[in-house]
């Protein structure tokens, strides 16, 4: 696929990542890094919004070919099946970082501090570019809440742990799921669905039928919406697939990609910088 360039106009990338069942084509095991140009510079039309829904704690056997997950399996089936997606290990928090930041940043367990790292990160690039950000997180009782509360918790919430993103930016963009979307997505929207509704505390049944309720109004939108699950249980063998503007339906890829392949994809969508393992990881395409 061809590389998309950000340019200053408002746009909105969906990516939900999911993984589900297709038909047989292949990337390479390796892209090359792309020149990133600066938004300012593009004279490209804007590329679609990415919208990004992480789901939890399922592996891959357990939601593709499940009749439990209707929705997932249509969702793949429509569009791109990444078949050997992987998680880089447990527990959840390190994940979401290497997702959000192309590395864990040295955090090995849930209870690492919030607004703790330095590190760059997506959403900061993308203010850094002029460009607007969101994460929908559902259940929370305000914006960029920096503690559990209910079936929000926020270690699934990666833009509280970015001191980059204080004191302005989490409070402004970090917001609890609306109860209607905006007509014009941002660039990225990271959407963390509650506890029981990403199947870490509910079944897989409870999990399908959110997504199912709630992705069809993204890609009404225009949105590139990728639907992934943070880790495994016991393998880290994952469900990731994508649906939306330029992504291939009823496609299977048998390249092995991770959550920094994802992050590499999204970064090069947005004409981006890759930021840390992503430089190295071969890149997802969205």
């Amino acid at each position: 696929m061809a590389s998309r360039r950000l340019c200053a106009a408002a746009s909105v990338f969906a990516v939900v990542v999911s993984c589900a069942v297709g038909s047989t084509a292949h990337v390479p095991t390796r892209e090359a890094v792309p020149t990133v140009r600066h938004p300012a510079a593009a004279g490209a039309p804007a590329p679609a919004p990415v919208v990004v829904i992480v789901m939890e704690n399922h592996g891959y056997g357990q939601i593709v070919g499940n009749a439990s997950a209707p929705y997932l399996n249509r969702f793949a089936r429509r569009g791109t099946l990444y078949t050997r997606m992987r998680a880089l290990g447990h527990p959840s928090l390190p994940n979401y970082l290497a997702l959000t930041a192309g590395s864990g940043l040295g955090c090995s367990s849930d209870d690492c501090p919030t607004r703790s790292y330095r590190a760059d990160n997506v959403f900061h690039q993308l203010q850094a570019a002029g460009e607007r950000w969101r994460a929908f997180e559902e259940s929370m009782p305000g914006r960029c809440v920096l503690h559990d509360a209910g079936r929000y918790v926020v270690r699934h919430n990666p833009p509280a742990y970015y001191r980059n993103l204080f004191p302005r930016a989490c409070t402004r963009r970090d917001r609890p799921y609306p109860r209607t979307l905006p007509t014009r997505l941002a660039a990225l929207t990271f959407v963390t669905p509650n506890a029981c509704h990403d199947m870490h505390d509910c079944s897989v049944a409870a999990g399908d039928a959110w997504v199912r309720d709630h992705v069809p109004a993204f890609l009404d939108r225009g949105a590139v919406v990728v639907i992934t699950f943070d880790e495994g249980s016991g393998s880290d063998h994952i469900y990731c697939a994508a649906r939306g503007p330029g992504i291939g339906r009823g496609v299977r890829r048998t390249t092995r990609f991770t959550h920094l392949s994802l992050l590499a994809g999204i970064e090069r969508h947005l004409g981006l910088p890759l930021l840390r393992g992503a430089r190295s990881a071969t890149i997802l395409p969205i």
